[in-house]
């Protein structure tokens, strides 16, 4: 896109100096005109606040700029026909070979959801489930043993009782994850949407079971490293 501006930038700098009889003078004053013209027509794309705050999706939304916040909402502008035609006017790529290379990203995009989908399944399954199910069994043979000899149990019964609800939440999730991986589409473009619509807010929901679990695990029962660990580790 940058190429193809400076083409056109270059193609009006050759028309002006054509006749000039003072050419750098004349090519100065007609790049700052040419400079001064499209910084007013472009004002609006201007921004140099932080544009990883949320204010700034108001404000984009405000001055009419796209948001393309994700793979599938930006690829299929790949295939725009504008954007189509300045890759084949400059010899960049044939129309065959946009097609191809867009192609290629969307079968990448669902190849990758679907590898860390069974990814997090595989670590739910076999590391997660196991540990926080085994702790939550330890909290209710203490509740049983407390309330057996008739002693305040409240810290067990809460956490044991939050312990199961978010097992069972998780359980769920993940079952139901497993089950959409199943049911992605043979069709290209609609696995990608399928991926995105599907796959990937339920691997949303499973990891916000999961980071509940951890907050309420005790540490050496929790299978992974934490934040802290990783971030104050001597090794």
């Amino acid at each position: 896109m940058m190429a193809h501006e400076l083409m056109l930038f270059a193609d009006e700098l050759e028309k002006e100096l054509d006749t000039s009889s003072n050419r750098q003078a004349d090519f100065d004053k007609c790049v700052a005109a040419i400079i001064k013209r499209e910084l007013t027509a472009h004002r609006r794309i201007i921004f140099d606040g932080n544009g990883y705050d949320e204010s700034w999706l108001a404000e984009a939304k405000r001055r009419g700029l796209s948001n393309l916040s994700t793979a599938v909402d930006a690829l299929p502008a790949y295939v725009a026909e504008k954007n189509i035609r300045l890759f084949t006017d400059h010899a960049i790529y044939t129309r065959e070979e946009v097609h191809a290379r867009y192609n290629i990203h969307v079968e990448n995009y669902t190849a990758t959801i679907e590898i860390e989908a069974r990814t997090m399944i595989d670590m739910l399954r076999k590391e997660i489930l196991p540990a926080v199910s085994a702790y939550g069994t330890a909290l209710c043979e203490g509740l049983a043993k407390r309330s057996a000899l008739g002693l305040p149990c409240k810290y067990e019964e809460e956490h044991a009782r939050a312990n199961c609800l978010l097992c069972d939440s998780l359980h769920d999730a993940c079952s139901k994850l497993e089950k959409n991986l199943r049911e992605v589409p043979a069709d290209p473009e609609k696995a990608m949407l399928f991926c995105h619509n599907v796959i990937v807010p339920h691997m949303n929901e499973c990891r916000s079971f999961s980071d509940e679990l951890e907050t309420i695990t005790e540490r050496s029962a929790w299978p992974f490293p934490t934040y802290s660990d990783l971030l104050f580790s001597e090794g």
